[in-house]
């Protein structure tokens, strides 16, 4: 038994490595085995120059997301690091809206009515705030004249290692992976199985990406870093006895610290910074007391409450049926309410016909 178990394992063994050989010699993958895994100090992030299919939550319909080059979610033929006078909407997977067409996306219909400048949706599903300040650090060398920053309930539970002081100073944590990881990532072998991976999965799933060859070496770095190094870091208190107590929170003091770094940090690079807060009461009360008689010291706005989840406005809900983030009626309020933040900050725009758009909402269910 042992001996056939043995030949079992040894003629396995030998297989893979003709594989590998023949792989080498066939070189599709051999540019990959030449670079080391690094994983993205934000933990993951989108693949660039990739297409996304994502079906969408409440009806038989398939919703095509771009990636460009710089892996950022955009719907134009120019790439993000050549646009100009950029308005950057950075926070998670309500910024993201990977499950909205563009036809209704919030960041598409206000980039159709603002003028001078170009709305580009810097979002990433999942992201907390230390993961949302990497982002804005890794695009700081954009064009971006004003950044908004939407801030969400469970935020301030932190996802990396990265530390923020209160004097300013921050570190943001290096993710690194072991010899055997390294070693994986210099086999061919490796990289077949990715391709295998994502060709099985666009032909079985309705939910997949094309991605291109290039991106193999960050995907295969960020999945391993986050499903083998990355600890669930999002502890956070809720309930306080005092105010002090509250601003002795780490989680508290983590939140303020990193919004006054990310405002110092946005208004050094000549651009201006904007908090929105998302209308839960809850979630109000907390921003309210991190920032205690701070107020003066940000720019922020709390989104119109028809924003908060189960709202129903104009006899629609505003939220997926079978998903809690903003569908398609709750993007074209979304859109509205920043179109009047717009205006009181002096960006010029174009109005929203919300009756319009519902309609033609209501039109695009029927069709599907």
């Amino acid at each position: 038994m042992f001996k056939k178990i043995s030949l079992l394992f040894f003629s396995l063994i030998l297989s893979l490595v003709i594989v590998e050989f023949c792989l080498k010699f066939l070189g599709r993958y051999n540019h990959l085995t030449t670079n080391n895994l690094k994983p993205s100090q934000a933990i993951y992030e989108r693949a660039h120059s990739s297409i996304q299919n994502h079906r969408h939550p409440d009806i038989n319909h398939t919703i095509i997301n771009f990636f460009d080059k710089s892996g950022v979610k955009n719907f134009d033929q120019i790439d993000t690091s050549e646009k100009k006078n950029i308005i950057g909407i950075f926070g998670d997977s309500f910024v993201e809206n990977i499950a909205i067409d563009r036809d209704f996306e919030y960041s598409q219909l206000l980039d159709e009515r603002t003028e001078n400048f170009k709305i580009v949706n810097y979002g990433i599903g999942g992201y907390s705030a230390d993961q949302v300040f990497i982002r804005y650090l890794r695009y700081k060398d954009h064009e971006i004249k004003h950044v908004f920053f939407l801030l969400m309930p469970g935020d301030q539970g932190f996802s990396t290692k990265s530390k923020f002081e209160n004097d300013g100073e921050y570190k943001i944590d290096a993710p690194k992976l072991n010899n055997f990881y390294h070693l994986l990532g210099k086999l061919n072998l490796t990289y077949l199985f990715i391709d295998i991976y994502y060709y099985l999965k666009s032909k079985i799933s309705k939910n997949y990406t094309l991605t291109n060859l290039n991106n193999y070496n960050s995907i295969l770095a960020n999945k391993i870093y986050e499903k083998f190094y990355h600890p669930d870091l999002k502890h956070c208190k809720e309930n306080f006895k005092s105010q002090k107590e509250f601003l002795n929170d780490n989680c508290a003091k983590n939140l303020i610290n990193l919004l006054h770094i990310f405002r110092n940090k946005v208004v050094e690079n000549g651009s201006k910074f904007y908090i929105l807060i998302y209308p839960n009461l809850k979630h109000i009360n907390y921003f309210n007391r991190i920032i205690n008689e701070e107020k003066n010291n940000f720019n922020f706005y709390i989104l119109n409450k028809n924003l908060e989840f189960g709202t129903i406005f104009n006899n629609r809900k505003i939220n997926f049926k079978n998903d809690a983030h903003w569908n398609e009626y709750g993007n074209v309020v979304l859109a509205e309410n920043m179109l009047e933040i717009f205006d009181e900050i002096g960006i010029k725009n174009n109005s929203l016909n919300v009756d319009k758009l519902f309609n033609k909402i209501d039109k695009f269910y029927k069709a599907n």
